[in-house]
């Protein structure tokens, strides 16, 4: 069986009105929150600082084919 609850007061508290008989045995999991909790900050890509991966050898060509060349040996 699964089913889907949240934590209030310290005690889980299933969804839908789902009822389990007493002295049941069970695994709770813990799913990632999709939103922050209430008073956090949101994250942003824009978070994330950059990195550098070198300098460039040679600007691109119009005639480059970077994907070829990535894919070059590949069967």
């Amino acid at each position: 069986m699964r089913a889907r609850g949240h934590v209030q007061n310290g005690v889980v508290v299933l969804d839908d009105g789902v009822r389990l008989p007493e002295g049941q045995e069970v695994t709770v999991l813990a799913a990632v929150a999709a939103r922050p909790p209430h008073g956090s900050q949101r994250h942003s890509v824009l978070d994330v600082p950059p990195v550098s991966l070198g300098p460039v050898l040679r600007p691109p060509a119009r005639g480059d084919d970077l994907l070829g060349e990535m894919l070059e040996g590949r069967s």
